[in-house]
This record gives C-alpha cells, structure tokens and sequence, in this order.
C-alpha cells in the first residue's frame, strides 16, 4: 500500500511544483489560448501546454520509483519492449499536442500522427488478440491490429474531446485512473497500477491550477496524453490471459466520455459536416445550456463517471458483466431521457435509419415525392422553421433533390440542422451538389448544401435562376440574424454593431 500512496503522493507535488513553470514557458513562446468570440468564450488569454507539467511530474514519480524499487527493475528488465515504446509513445504524444497547441495542426495531420505513435505501440507488442464479452471469446484474427489501433485513437480522441471547460478533462482522467488502478490491482496487475496512480496524481497536482477559474489549460499535449496513457492502461490492465480483452468493464469505465465523442460523430457526419469540425454540442457545453455553472458541470459530469466506474469494478469483483452494463445503461439512459445530452443525436439517428429503410423501397416513378423534412435543434430556442420554410418551398420550386441547412452560432449558443430530400429512382448523371457558407459580417453562421439537377441544356441559365431564387432565404436569415443579435445585444455588446444589422449577407457559391 505504502509504495501506491508513494507514487501518488510524489506526482502530485512534482506536477504542483512544476505548473507555475510550465505556465511562464508557455506565455514566453506565446502557447496561448486566446478567446474568439465564436467557439472560443473564455475570459482573457489562458496559456496551454499544461500537459508539459503533467508528463513531468508523472514521469518523475515512477522514475523515483524505478530507483528505489527492485521489483520494478526487474519488471522494465523482462518486458523492456514495452516499456520502451511507452516512453517513445509517451514522448511521441506529448510533442505533438505542443505543435498543436503552438501551431493548430489541422485534424488530419493530427490523426496521422497519432497513428504513428499507436503504431508504436502495437509494434511493441500491444495488441488485442482476442475480446471476452459474457465468458464468450471472439479471435480477433486479421482485425487485431485495427481494433486495437481504433481502441487507442478512440481513448486518446474521447478525452482530447471532452476538454472544453475548466477541469473537465483533469478531473475525469483523476476518476478514470483511479478507477483503473483499482481494476488493474483486482486483476493482479500492480505495475500498470502504479503507472494509473502516478496519472491520478499527477492530474490532481496540475487540477489547483486548471480548476476553474483557470490559470493554465491543459491544451492537446494534456487532453491526448492522458488519452493515450488511459487507452493503455485499460487494455493491459483488463487483460485476461495472452492478450485477451474483458472488454465489457474497460468500457464501462470510459462510457462517459466514449458517449461524448460517439454523439459529437453522429452529430457532425449526419449534419453534413466533417468529424474535425469543432462544435458546441458536447455533454458540458448542454449541461452549461441548462444553466449549469462550470463547477455545477464539473461535479454532474464527474459523478456520471463515478458511477459507470463503479459499476464496472463491481462487475470485476463479482465476475458479473450484467452490473457493468446496467450501470452505463441506466446513466447514458438518464442523460438522454431526460433531454440533458444525446437526445437530439439518438433521434436524428433514428430518423435517418429509418429514412434510409424507407429509401431502398421501390416506388413508380408517377409516385416520386418529397420526404417529410427532419429538423433537429441541437442547442438555443430561436425560430428558424420560418426561414426554413422559405427554402423547402425553394426546394419544391426548382425540383431540387436535397436541401441540408446548418446554422451554427456558438456564441448565442444556438445550433439547428434541418434537410429536405426528394424520393427519386431516377437517372443522377446530370446531378450538381452546391455548398453555400453563410456569412454575416465576416461571422460564419453555417452552412447550407443543395443537390439538384439541370433542367434544360444551358446551364448557365439553370444556375443562374437558382441562385436568383436564393433572394428570399438571403433577406430572410439577414432580418432573422439581426432580430437575434439584436436581442442578444445587452449579453454580448461588442459582438456586433447595430448600425451594421441591415447590410446584406455575404455567401460565396461553388458548384
């Protein structure tokens, strides 16, 4: 027990210590998050890079505890493979957060970069050979290297995702280790449980300074570190023989923020946009809509996690995977029942299967029709139907195949996507798609997307009157746009000014 509160105890005050350190480098390299207005909605400029101090003070409690320990020594000795991709990794994760958070590398380069550093990983010999769901074993056999390479983006992505708020992500990674740490002791596996420790203390060392108001964030080299470090330990410390996953209580333990991050997916693909895309849907920005302070977030978000990870540890401890299960199922379940999160993705998603159902059936083509059009409002209650109204008769005007409308305006904290889609069986060869960004003094407030086809041989003359037709929808969302802002005017009085709410709206078309 002694050397458990030692590792924890010696990462907490080397990360404590070391912050205020790492603070002043990121503000003399200028690694600074500054707020935008529009995504970013932070007071003042906050430095990142605060995963610097979390790696430090980590890594300095269990390489004290590799000097003072013979049973480590031996332990790095026999499984040296492993411990030197871990460092590579380890290493390898934290400088790309830095570039990211020095340079905002696009979502891509990001992605091939964790790739690398997964690969590592999987190189060393980390790998998920087979899963165990309900005393079944499922051989992975040729998707053993992609579902553990999936596992480890996942982990990294699902924590880097859910840092939105102060605290957020320390506090969650605090509960998740900690809840690993237990499961890696109940499954005999003391050494990841000591790496867990040394996370959890870390994290709570770095948490006096990210707890909010925040003095330093942990930017992408914090949230994919603890990602990374998580990923792993779950898998090593759930392992059931030569490389065989339980995979029901890792999960379990991860719900909270694998459910974050699968919403955010469906959310984005479904509406048209890519997964990079950063939006204003996530768990603690619905929660801050239901007038939930950050604290009040904090303490909701981290009890979500609490209670999945206790489920899960019951379900080691009894060896009954059903008390993991019903554990998630009746948090998840609370969360979207009671309309705090997920409830508009699950029913988009419900509605888009069964559109897609409805597709695939056969019709004549003297019974082609429009489907019934599907809104869903992800946050805010302003009236958008008017002005989309305005477009599902433009739509029918011009014999359009789909319309797809995004407004997006995290700073009103108003988010709405509604499509329309012509039933056709008919030949798409002359098919043209048009995605219009919707601009209002130089604030993009979305996006909206057309698919159609050319009605006579001149296209010039079909794209002209398409585009002449958008009149009424561009006065329309200026009028709408100024009526909003207009209101929102005492809340956010240098937003915009009132004398500029009657210039037109900038769009710009490709076809």
């Amino acid at each position: 027990m002694f050397n458990y509160l030692f590792t924890f105890g010696i990462a907490f005050l080397g990360s404590l210590l070391v912050t205020p350190l790492v603070r002043r480098f990121a503000f003399q390299f200028n690694i600074i998050d500054h707020p935008d207005e529009h995504r970013k909605l932070h007071s003042g400029s906050i430095p990142l890079c605060g995963g610097i101090a979390v790696a430090i003070g980590m890594s300095f409690s269990l390489l004290l505890f590799i000097l003072l320990s013979n049973f480590w020594q031996e332990w790095s000795f026999q499984n040296y493979r492993f411990h030197i991709s871990f460092i590579v990794a380890f290493a390898g994760i934290l400088l790309l957060g830095i570039a990211d958070d020095k340079f905002g590398l696009r979502g891509r380069q990001k992605a091939i970069g964790q790739i690398v550093i997964a690969g590592v990983l999987i190189f060393s010999g980390l790998v998920i050979e087979k899963i165990q769901v309900f005393g079944w074993n499922i051989d992975m056999g040729i998707m053993t290297i992609p579902f553990t390479l999936f596992w480890l983006l996942g982990a990294i992505n699902a924590l880097n995702l859910l840092d939105g708020i102060d605290g957020l992500a320390s506090s969650v990674g605090i509960v998740i280790s900690i809840a690993l740490a237990f499961m890696a002791l109940m499954t005999n596996h003391p050494v990841d449980a000591i790496i867990a420790l040394a996370l959890a203390g870390s994290l709570s060392g770095f948490l006096i300074y990210n707890y909010p108001p925040a003095k330093i964030f942990l930017g992408d080299a914090g949230s994919m570190l603890i990602g990374l470090v998580i990923g792993i330990l779950a898998i090593r410390s759930s392992t059931k023989g030569p490389a065989t996953l339980v995979m029901i209580a890792p999960t379990a333990i991860l719900a909270i923020p694998v459910f974050d991050v699968t919403m955010a997916i469906i959310r984005r693909k479904l509406t048209g946009r890519s997964i990079y895309t950063t939006d204003r849907g996530h768990l603690h920005h619905c929660l801050e809509r239901r007038g939930y302070s950050n604290k009040k977030t904090l303490f909701t978000i981290n009890i979500c996690c609490i209670l999945t990870a206790s489920a899960a540890l019951a379900s080691v401890h009894y060896n009954n995977e059903y008390l993991a299960i019903g554990g998630v199922v009746i948090v998840l379940g609370t969360m979207v029942l009671s309309r705090s999160f997920g409830h508009s993705e699950c029913s988009l998603l419900i509605r888009r299967v069964f559109r897609i159902t409805q597709s695939l059936i056969p019709i004549p083509k003297y019974k082609m029709q429009s489907t019934a059009p599907m809104t869903t409002r992800f946050g805010g209650n302003h009236e958008w139907e008017e002005l989309w109204t305005t477009l599902t008769e433009y739509a029918e005007r011009f014999d359009l195949y789909s319309v797809q409308l995004n407004i997006t305006l995290p700073v009103l904290r108003e988010e709405y996507h509604a499509t329309w889609a012509r039933r056709t069986n008919g030949n798409h060869e002359s098919s043209w798609e048009s995605q219009i960004p919707l601009l209002f003094e130089k604030m993009s407030v979305g996006r909206l997307q057309i698919t159609g086809g050319i009605q006579d041989d001149s296209i010039c003359n079909s794209m002209g009157e398409l585009i002449e037709g958008l009149a009424p929808f561009e006065i329309h969302i200026q009028e709408l746009l100024g009526e909003l802002l207009n209101n929102q005017q005492s809340n956010k009085p240098d937003l915009i000014k009132s004398k500029h709410h009657k210039q037109p709206v900038e769009t710009s078309v490709s076809v």
